[in-house]
Formats: C-alpha cells, structure tokens, sequence
C-alpha cells in the first residue's frame, strides 16, 4: 500500500528565498521582465551619467579632471554628432527619464499578469495532481489541507511572485546604479558600499525572522481551516448534542495562534522600514566625507555620486523590504508548490494497456490484502457472473467495502488476483474499466447546485434526456418532477432539502446516467424506510440483465431478489445458502 509522502527537509526540497521563488514558479514572463528592467536601469543610469557634464559645465569647472562617465560620454556624443551643451544634455535626461519610466511599467505590468498566471497555475496543477492520487494516500490526508492550499494559499503565493519580482528588479537597479558610481569614483563608491553590506547584513536578521513568522502564519492557517472544515462537515450532530460551543473554543484557540503569528509579521515588517531611513542618512553623510574630506573630489560629482549612492543604497533597502514581504507569503507559495511534488509522487500509476469487457463475470481468486499489520482479507474466492445481482453480507469492518475498492481498482491485492472476463486487473486499462462502474457509497455525497448538475457531474457530453432515462430508471421521476424548478432545482448543501430516499435516488441516476455495466451499491437502504427500500430494490431488480449488480447490505429485502450471496467475515468469504443467508437478514 501506497503511504504518504514523508515530510522533506529544506535542504531536500533545494533552494528557497525570493529569488528561487521567482524563477521557479511558472509563469512564462521572467525573461521579458528581466530584460526591461534591465533596459529601464540602463536608460535611467544614462540619464544619472548625463547629470554628471551637465553640472560641471553649469558650474563652471571645464578644467577639472574628467572621469571615465564623462570621457565615455564625450566619444558618443562625438560619435553621433552632438554637442554637449547643457539643452542637449538635459533633454537627454528628461528622455532617459520618460523611457524607464515607460520600461518599467511595461515590466510591471508584465509582473502584474504574472501575478495572476502563478496562482491560476498553482491552482490548476494542484487540482490535477489531487485528482490523480491514489486511493491509500488520499484517505490519510485532511481535507482542509488542499481546500486551503486551492483557496488562500495560492492567493498569497501570487503575492509572494509579486514581491519577489520587485526583489529581482532593485537587485538589478541597484547594481546598475553602483557599476556607474564605480565609473566616477570607485574608492567612495567601495567605502559606501561596504557600510551598506554591514547595514544589509544588520537587516537581513529581520528578513529572517519575518520569514519564520510567515511560515508559522501559514502553518496556523492551516490547522485553523483543517479544523473548521471538520466542524462544518459534522455541524448537525455537533447542534444535536449541544456540543458545538466546545468546538467554537477550539477554532477560538486556533485563531488565536494565527494572529499571534500575524502580530509577530507586522512587528518585524514595521521595525525594518522604520530602521531604513535613519540608516540610509547615515551611509548618505558617511559617503559626503568620504568624497569630499579624504579623496577631495569636484561638487560636480560629488553631488552625482551622492544620489547615485543615494539611488543604490535606497534601491537595496527596497530589497530588503520586498524579501520580507516575500518572507511573509513565500511559505504559501512553497507549501502550494510541495504539496504539487507531493501528490505528483502519489498519482496512481497503471501499466495496463487492454481494454476492458465485463461479458462473463469478475472473480477474486485466492486474493489476500494487509492493511499496516491488519490482515482484512485472506485467501477469498468470490465470483460475480455478468448480468446478476449479488450481495455482500457481514458484520461492519469485515471487509465488504474493501472487495469492491480492490474491484475497482483502488487498493491492489498482496496476493492473488482480480480478473475480469478472465483477465488480471492490473492488465486492464484502469480508466476504462472505471468508466463501465457505476458507484453509489453507503455516505452520499450531494452537491449544492441542481439536481441536473449532480447527475451530469459536470459532463457536458450527457444529455438532458440522458439524465431523465436515468431518474426514470432511479425510480426518481416523480419526485424530480414535483420539486418547484424540476431538474434545476438547487438541492441544499449535501442534499440537505431532500429526503434520504431522494438523496439515494438522485444519487443512483448519477450512477445510472451513463449505462454502466457494474453497478456497485454500499448499503444504499440502510437508512431507509421499508416502503421507500423496497421501491429502490424494484428499480434495481428491472436492471439486472443488462447491468451487473454488486450490493453491500445488510437488508433482508436485498437477499431476497439477490441471485448470490455471500458472507463476508473473519477474513473470509462464504458462498451462502438462501435459507440460511434469510435467516441471517
């Protein structure tokens, strides 16, 4: 049996933080967004360099050294034509202006439809991937764990991209920025930058710690929806026994922890932009000395390479800003992202190729299966000849249920086989032979939509007609055609304002709606009235022939127009004899 998967460590999973985050998730628009913003931060550093001539000849100082901007500056002025005067040289800086701003709203923009594109996908292979597990992993997992993984996760793992999108962008501004500070004076430039690193490296324990509060967020998150999801499946006996207060102290203590956890967010988020700016003033004075006490540079350029130090320095302030943003969501992103690897390593996996026939029977031979150390079924014989109706008796958790799961093909044996017309099950093309099964569970499960919606499922290819054969055949055309919309009336949440035997009929034309040649009922009555039981084993009696009946039950009504019966129990199986299996009913 299929167990799941075990919980990876950081250094498993590989490299996490924003900039993993943004080439990893699939987007499709992180190479247009890098190269705009990379020609934004270019445009923007020729505009910055063009300040540099434009003040010294504004100031006067002709005669003073010019610096590698300026010399480069000059050979593509001349290289084109130009003079460089101080109209020429500031229009160049109102264009250079007017095109970052246009690149980096078209990167932006970009961000923005990737913003979207991410959760959309996250969703979507999320539900495929669920979709495809396999039975054993599928029932040891909380609900509330994929429905909030779907719904909130993913919403906050687009933001993550989002954040993480600007942490590429300022990464990328900023070392354009320090590159042309380098050009004018590399010895400042080096000296500011490193009391910028020993600042970066002071703020990064914020990042870290918003970081661990954001994965607690979405961690509490979590256990918050698992739970409530709980409570609102069990609400009825919950209210029927006065004990929902009890379970509104739980959530209570849940969200409680969540917004212990969102707290903790804000508070590092609000400590590292209120630290920021009194930093910044302390590197922008630092870097004045600098230039003009020690290496006495020209007004000219210290006043450039002041708000270009000033740009850079801001710029990866910004970084540390968006990567705690990014620290506070990206848990979601992650967790979204590892439950996808997850249920990928759980998909069911079938090697079988040939199409399936059901015109001579299914038979279990000598079929054993273990759950853990539990032995449930050892060595059964059990044959259901195509075209009749056979019913599965026992006492509760002897195995029943388990006979139709290997059936269809959701558990495999630990020994022996399961053939249909002669052929092993694992030979079969699994899809197809599911879609030959028609299943109705012992818990129903309705839809809150139409009666038409929970019978079609959402296949478009199944007809209206289609759907009013099956109620016909359901026995249900009466009752359908009495409820106040007909076949589009909304039925409730799970079917709440329907009756059980209303449920169970609308349930059984679900089955029925797309001519099944098994059909598999798991104590389909057992709730039901006698009247109403009976009327359901008359609907199913007029099948049989043309579909394969397989019933679990403990109702006498089914043993009497059950063609074989067997005894589940004790591991075992048991052909039974009429007159005893009527005195067992």
């Amino acid at each position: 049996m299929a167990q799941s998967a075990p919980e990876r460590s950081p250094n498993q999973r590989g490299s996490r933080g924003a900039l993993a985050l943004f080439f990893r998730a699939e987007s499709g628009r992180q190479g247009r967004v890098v190269l705009f913003l990379l020609l934004a931060g270019f445009v923007e550093s020729l505009g910055l360099a063009s300040l540099l001539p434009l003040l010294t000849i504004a100031a006067g100082g002709e005669g003073v050294k010019a610096t590698n901007v300026e010399i480069y500056l000059r050979h593509a002025f001349d290289f084109v034509g130009l003079p460089m005067t101080i109209p020429v040289l500031a229009a160049l800086i109102g264009i250079a202006m007017v095109l970052k701003a246009g690149l980096t709203l078209f990167a932006m923009n970009q961000v923005g439809y990737a913003v979207a594109d991410v959760a959309t996908r996250l969703r979507q292979h999320l539900l495929e991937r669920l979709l495809e597990v396999r039975w054993s992993y599928f029932t040891r997992q909380p609900v509330g764990r994929f429905a909030n993984a779907i719904s909130g996760e993913a919403n906050r793992a687009g933001s993550a991209y989002l954040s993480a999108a600007m942490v590429m962008s300022s990464i990328l501004q900023s070392a354009i920025y320090l590159a042309l500070a380098l050009l004018i004076s590399w010895e400042v430039a080096l000296g500011s930058l490193a009391f910028g690193v020993l600042i970066g490296v002071a703020l990064n324990q914020l990042v870290r710690r918003s970081r661990t509060a954001g994965g607690r967020q979405t961690q509490r998150s979590i256990e918050l929806v698992n739970q409530l999801t709980d409570a609102l499946t069990g609400i009825k006996p919950l209210k029927a026994m006065g004990r929902h207060s009890h379970v509104v102290g739980v959530l209570f203590r849940k969200v409680a922890l969540l917004n212990k956890a969102m707290q903790r967010q804000v508070l590092y988020q609000q400590a590292l932009k209120n630290l920021q700016e009194p930093l910044l003033a302390l590197l922008v004075l630092g870097g004045f000395v600098l230039a003009h006490s020690i290496f006495a540079l020209p007004l000219a350029q210290i006043v450039v390479i002041g708000a270009l130090l000033v740009k850079t320095i801001s710029t990866m302030n910004k970084v540390h800003l968006y990567m705690q943003n990014a620290a506070q969501t990206e848990a979601s992103f992650w967790h979204v992202y590892d439950l996808i690897e997850e249920t990928r390593e759980q998909r069911e996996r079938f090697e079988g190729r040939i199409l399936p026939t059901l015109e001579q029977g299914l038979k279990l031979e000598s079929v054993s299966i273990t759950f853990g150390d539990k032995e449930v079924l050892d060595s059964i014989d059990l044959e259901v000849p195509a075209g009749t109706l056979v019913t599965l008796m026992g006492a509760s958790g002897g195995g029943k249920t388990t006979i139709t799961d290997l059936i269809l093909g959701l558990h495999n044996p630990t020994a022996g086989r399961v053939l249909i017309d002669g052929r092993p099950l694992a030979e079969l093309d699994i899809g197809r032979w599911r879609d030959m099964v028609g299943y109705v569970p012992q818990e129903l499960f309705l839809f809150h939509d139409s009666v038409l919606a929970n019978i079609t499922l959402g296949d478009e290819t199944i007809t209206r007609d289609a759907v009013e054969a099956a109620l016909r055949a359901a026995g249900a055309t009466d009752f359908v055609a009495a409820l106040p919309e007909g076949l589009d009336t909304v039925v409730g949440e799970r079917g709440s304002l329907l009756s059980g035997g209303q449920r169970q009929r609308v349930a059984l034309a679900r089955a029925l709606v797309r001519q099944p040649r098994l059909l598999i009922l798991d104590e389909v009555t057992s709730a039901l009235d006698p009247a109403t039981e009976q009327e359901i084993c008359t609907s199913i009696r007029a099948l049989v022939g043309r579909v394969t009946v397989l019933a679990i039950t403990h109702q006498r009504a089914w043993v009497d127009m059950a063609d074989i019966v067997y005894r589940v129990g004790g591991q075992t199986v048991t052909l039974v004899a009429r007159e005893e299996a009527h005195g067992a009913a």
